[in-house]
């Protein structure tokens, strides 16, 4: 069987190579990298080549040589093409991935800072948003790239209401041209970056995503808001997980969107809400509890569903009038989204169980009769609140 040893290149300097990979480099049939690499390493093997990103699979697949070394950018380890290419070519090559000095690594030891907890995030080819990573962690890392700029990722922190996190930014690391800056983020809206660019931003207000939110914690005015029992069973039954995409139609206060928020820390949650009192209590609440991976979107569902990702999971607070139409939304974004319902008049009730049947799902159906304590001189009486159903089931 041949043999392909797959080599973090670090931030492409030669001299972060340990001397186990510069051996295997060396003694390799053939070397693979990126054309950004080819200069740099062909002075310890004359046979090296650099393919195209999008064809790197295809002479992976066509190579007869014994020993073949592909040289990827960063750590071996670390968002890298490596684990795509082990999953392919396991039974066709032996692999060994060969680690080097990651820019994450290299850039926390420029900065002397030792932490044991940072968040790790990679934007390259991704759309997905940090805003969860930061608000969560007291220090995230974050590779930028493609689309994804630094100063693109600054700007949208800032603009989501981060705007209290310190930014540390690394371009062209281990380069003749290498700069590190930083600041508050406020001050850091009008930097430009290359491509190679590396930020670290530290939050000492960051929350933490597994605290169950409490009614008393949200202001509320005269938006409508579901009662903490019944938000924490919701969130139960939608499984939300961690890269989740949610959309709570009808958020009110946003106090379910914001308990939700917590369980996707790494996903978004979409707050759709057309009153304009509720909309402005969203963002207030949003920014008061700093669980910034809440969007608000102002508008009426169907309507307004069109333009946003594809959910994994969708709340609906009443809305019996559009259920139907609700449903198809979401449903053609997504034939396998999961959607629950809370209602507490039976013509939500019907609503709903008829838009599951639309779709032959016979949903899950638990009716909650909950009290509280209420005070009453020396005595505490139990109060009760309106019975409400909650409706799940997956299209």
């Amino acid at each position: 069987m041949q043999n392909l040893y797959i080599i973090g290149a670090g931030m492409g300097h030669i001299s972060d190579l340990t001397e186990y990979a510069a051996n295997i480099i060396k003694n390799a049939d053939i070397v693979y990298g990126s054309a950004r690499l080819y200069e740099q390493y062909k002075v310890l093997n004359n046979n090296i080549t650099a393919p195209k990103y999008s064809e790197i699979e295809y002479v992976l697949e066509k190579e007869t040589l014994k020993n073949t070394a592909l040289l990827v950018s960063g750590d071996v380890l670390f968002y890298s093409i490596s684990k795509k290419i082990q999953e392919k070519f396991k039974d066709r090559y032996n692999i060994e991935l060969v680690s080097g000095i990651s820019s994450m690594q290299y850039f926390l030891s420029k900065l002397n800072i030792i932490n044991y907890n940072i968040k790790t995030v990679s934007m390259h080819g991704r759309n997905n948003l940090c805003f969860g990573a930061v608000s969560y962690n007291e220090y995230t890392f974050i590779l930028s790239g493609g689309d994804k700029k630094g100063e693109h990722i600054i700007n949208e922190l800032y603009n989501a209401g981060l705007d209290y996190v310190y930014v540390y930014a690394g371009e062209n690391l281990h380069s003749d041209n290498e700069r590190i800056v930083s600041g508050k983020i406020s001050d850091m809206l009008d930097y430009q970056f290359s491509s190679l660019t590396v930020l670290l931003i530290y939050n000492k207000e960051y929350t933490n995503p597994k605290i169950h939110l409490r009614d008393s914690d949200f202001i509320r005015g005269k938006a409508p808001m579901t009662k903490e029992d019944i938000r924490w069973l919701s969130t139960c039954y939608l499984g939300i997980e961690n890269n989740d995409i949610v959309y709570d139609i009808g958020a009110g206060t946003g106090s379910c969107a914001l308990e939700f928020a917590g369980h996707a820390k790494d996903g978004l949650v979409y707050a759709v809400e057309k009153e304009d009192e509720a909309f402005e209590l969203i963002n207030i609440n949003k920014k008061n509890l700093k669980r910034h991976n809440v969007i608000s979107i102002k508008g009426s569902a169907p309507e307004v569903l069109e333009n946003l990702p594809v959910p994994d999971k969708v709340f609906i607070g009443g809305s019996s009038k559009t259920m139907k139409d609700i449903f198809k939304a979401v449903y053609e974004k997504n034939n396998n989204v999961k959607i629950t319902v809370t209602a507490i008049t039976l013509e939500t009730i019907y609503s709903a169980v008829n838009a599951f049947k639309d779709y032959n799902i016979e949903p899950d159906i638990v009716c909650i009769n909950s009290a509280k304590s209420k005070k009453a001189g020396p005595y505490h009486m139990m109060m009760g609140n309106n019975p409400v159903y909650i409706i799940t089931g997956r299209l």
